[in-house]
């Protein structure tokens, strides 16, 4: 039996959206996160330090025996992947891809706007995804640096829903149809961003087509899991309280305890 868990890597909270859905496609696979909560945010940093950062997450997996890797981190995705990717014997899946892909699934007019942190909007990979897949396509990526860090420290909504005023303001006289949630911490807020921009307008959530890539590539590969007694392992770099009382809350597991790690430099 393949009992090897899928390894998953993110900056901070985020990367439980896709934790989530992963959970929901595929109950009985064990699973590994790890979360970069000290040094976040990552979207303001170089992409030599998003790089060094990633590999260390990387390495911290690989020592857990993972038999695949999602950076459920758009960030991450954007500086590292295709640099890490080719030098493992084993699946790297992002969610800019996935995402990519999902919103040329969705938008009708081809006009597709992205929210996300200004490394990831600056990397123009979404932009790049989405036009190798649908000719004539229009992307319109917005930078929302704030909103990270608001997320995280648990902000009432009140000031979260301030910033999308003010950071969404740029797409009111825009004809975009699709708003890919370009970080994995925005799902956390869907409900938010969705009363800040036009009802017609329809939210991808990336998190959605990685879960559905990752357990393709698995089968592919004859790496899916069956059976019972899931191990669910979590590790963050910042505050175990914290992060298991939001964890709890969105991967609906009261269960659930983190783990302090420190990253090896």
């Amino acid at each position: 039996m393949e009992n090897r868990p899928i390894g998953l890597l993110d900056s901070g909270l985020g990367g439980l959206t896709v934790v989530r859905k992963v959970i929901e496609l595929m109950p009985e696979e064990n699973l590994v996160f790890i979360a970069d909560q000290a040094r976040l945010p990552y979207g303001d940093r170089s992409v030599a330090e998003i790089k060094e950062f990633t590999w260390q997450m990387v390495h911290f997996l690989l020592k857990k025996n993972v038999k695949a890797i999602v950076f459920a981190c758009n960030t991450a995705t954007a500086a590292a992947l295709d640099e890490i990717a080719p030098q493992l014997d084993i699946p790297v899946i992002g969610v800019i891809q996935s995402g990519s892909l999902a919103a040329t699934k969705v938008t009708q007019n081809g006009h597709v706007g992205i929210i996300g942190t200004r490394s990831t909007i600056d990397s123009m990979a979404y932009e790049r995804e989405i036009g190798s897949r649908l000719a004539g396509a229009q992307v319109m990526g917005l930078a929302t640096p704030k909103l990270v860090p608001l997320i995280e420290s648990g902000n009432e909504v009140t000031p979260i829903n301030q910033e999308l005023v003010d950071s969404l303001q740029p797409f009111a006289d825009s004809d975009i149809d699709t708003l890919v949630l370009g970080c994995t911490h925005y799902p956390l807020i869907a409900e938010q961003i969705q009363k800040n921009v036009s009802s017609e307008v329809r939210l991808v959530d990336p998190a959605d087509q990685t879960a559905i890539y990752t357990r393709n590539v698995l089968r592919q590969r004859g790496l899916l899991r069956t059976g019972d007694d899931v191990e669910r392992e979590y590790f963050t770099t910042g505050e175990p309280t914290h992060f298991a009382l939001v964890a709890k809350k969105w991967l609906h597991d009261q269960n659930l305890t983190a783990n302090k790690v420190v990253l090896d430099a």
